[in-house]
């Protein structure tokens, strides 16, 4: 197939920008909208707790949905483009929207309008992300080139994580409007180069290829062992790296007593390092396979992630040791390994899709996509409810007992990631794909 230029690459790539600020911002800042003791309380807890998860569980269902729509579409305009085409500007109103409640103060009016909220955005999420993402394995075959693409995917996911660093100092400017606001427009302008320069694969389907019901794609995908290992080790990750953003602004606010704007100065060091090492990740993936890189960064994710509660032990350790300096340098030692999961993830779902078409001989990306996000959202709302269960006391104001355990709880979903991936039986050598000895892809 024809190889896409260097420009169609940046074009793709950027939808990493929003696809990756729009889930830091929401892991992050939602719970600080609505449940911001003693400040402001426009919902309780447990029912933010309840609305987010039902949120995430309805988003697992409409992922497989979507994806399967997007595999089985025939339009002349391809099958990915149209759901990013007409998805990407309501997805943008209802981001805006999810920080604008009716009320500033407690009552029905608001559950009811974040809960409607959080369902349309995670809806059109799923409508814009997962076709996006199905395009990825369609782009090119050669395995060094995937790698290279999400990197440079990966690059533009750090772009998005520099303006959720920044966030912090454009609320406390600007107000949650401009907060909503700045992340909405990013959006738009991140998703639709895709549509206007990159074009579908005429090959990716095959002629006499007939279109696969839901359940039936579904019950194919689950089948898929190398897919189930990936998945569940990466929902654990998606546990861990959730409950660890959650966690900054009230680690900031309520255990080292600082403002909002400290939020960026300990998100800083962990946006450099990914920065830095996610290059570093590339190199390792492919020279020595993505499955090392992949074991480096959930292992090494759970040794470093512990470092954080032991700020708890500071003062008496090392007395004058300033928190503030301590936590943001173990955030940047934390974002390290994280930098790997920037881009490995996606890269290894590829080759997934590779083994698929071997024992399936079709081509279906978008529904591993989708499925994967049956285990991932669904983990991640159950991440948002355990943080409300650990972090908050009874009487709905913070634990600070609570906050030191969370990194805790982090690094044992790192530690049972690095552990389902060992069982992991898909190996690169000489650049082509092989499970056991039987050739998945050759490198073209």
């Amino acid at each position: 197939m024809k190889k896409l230029s260097f420009g169609q690459k940046m074009a793709y790539s950027m939808g990493g920008m929003a696809m990756n600020l729009t889930n830091l911002v929401i892991a992050q800042w939602i719970f600080k909208r609505y449940t911001d003791p003693p400040n402001v309380m426009l919902v309780g807890v447990l029912a933010m707790s309840v609305i987010f998860f039902s949120g995430r569980a309805s988003d697992a269902i409409t992922d497989p949905i979507i994806g399967n729509w997007s595999d089985n579409l025939r339009s002349r305009w391809g099958r990915r483009i149209p759901f990013i085409a007409w998805g990407t500007i309501p997805f943008a109103i209802v981001f805006f929207l999810l920080w604008t409640p009716p009320s500033e103060t407690m009552g029905w009016a608001n559950i009811i309008y974040v809960f409607v909220m959080i369902q349309l955005y995670f809806i059109f999420y799923t409508i814009v992300v997962t076709p996006y993402l199905g395009l990825l394995p369609e782009i090119t075959s050669d395995l060094d080139e995937r790698v290279n693409i999400t990197t440079m995917q990966a690059v533009f996911v750090m772009l998005g994580t520099i303006v959720f660093v920044l966030m912090g100092v454009v609320k406390e400017n600007g107000g949650w409007l401009w907060f909503g606001g700045v992340v909405a427009v990013i959006s738009i302008l991140s998703f639709y180069p895709t549509v206007f320069f990159v074009k579908e694969n005429p090959d990716a389907i095959k002629k006499d290829q007939e279109k696969t019901p839901l359940l039936e794609s579904i019950r194919m995908t689950m089948s898929n062992r190398p897919f189930m290992y990936l998945v569940i080790s990466t929902s654990f990750y998606w546990f861990a790296l959730n409950i660890m953003l959650m966690l900054i602004p009230f680690w900031v606010q309520n255990y080292l007593q600082k403002t909002e704007r400290a939020v960026s100065i300990i998100m800083g060091p962990f946006l450099v390092a990914n920065l830095v090492f996610f290059f570093v990740f590339n190199w390792i993936s492919r020279k020595r396979g993505k499955y090392l890189a992949y074991q480096i960064m959930a292992l090494g994710s759970a040794l470093l992630v512990p470092l954080l509660s032991l700020a708890w032990f500071v003062p008496k350790m090392i007395p004058g040791m300033d928190l503030l300096l301590y936590s943001s340098v173990v955030m940047g030692l934390l974002g390290i390994p994280v930098a790997g999961f920037s881009m490995l993830p996606f890269a290894v779902l590829s080759d997934v899709v590779d083994y698929d078409e071997t024992i399936s001989g079709k081509r279906r990306e978008a529904i591993y996509f989708g499925v994967q996000a049956i285990f991932q959202k669904t983990i991640i709302g159950l991440s948002i409810f355990a943080f409300g269960l650990v972090a908050y006391t009874t009487g709905d104001s913070i634990s600070i007992a609570g906050l030191v355990l969370v990194p805790l709880i982090a690094s044992v979903a790192f530690f049972v990631s690095f552990i389902v991936f060992i069982r992991y039986p898909i190996r690169e050598k000489d650049g082509d794909l092989y499970l056991g000895e039987k050739l998945i892809n050759r490198k073209k």
